[in-house]
């Protein structure tokens, strides 16, 4: 019995962590505009603007989730991982990438195969 409490406490911290990381899914009523930018420093960039109403979905779940971590989710697949340090109200992200095939891949992804839901929290 004792062995199996053990356990149950090794486990219990791993749990714990995977549930504070937040997904939010963007969709194609969400995404606007998406390009490949300019090579800075080893990276390529892609920029993201958001629709209105994917803005201000964006914008609560930011304010409501602020020092959190948030994985932003298209496909099924992690498109941007980061902690959410105050609400972005611009509608406006950025995902880095550390090769061109590999921008130009998500920029394909963004710009034609945006599933139709889910969309936001889930």
């Amino acid at each position: 019995m004792m062995k199996w409490v053990a356990t149950l406490l090794l486990v219990t911290p791993g749990a714990v962590l995977a549930e504070t990381e937040l997904d939010f899914h963007l969709c194609s009523a969400y995404v606007q505009q998406s390009t490949v930018g300019t090579q800075i420093e080893n990276e390529w960039p892609i920029n993201l603007k958001l629709t209105e109403v994917g803005t201000t979905s964006f914008e609560r779940f930011t304010d409501a989730n602020i020092g959190r971590m948030t994985r932003i989710i298209v496909g099924g697949r992690v498109f941007l991982r980061a902690t959410i340090s105050t609400p972005v109200p611009s509608g406006t992200l950025r995902g880095k990438f550390s090769s061109l095939e590999s921008a130009k891949a998500w920029q394909r992804t963004l710009v034609g195969a945006l599933p139709a839901a889910p969309c936001g929290v889930n």
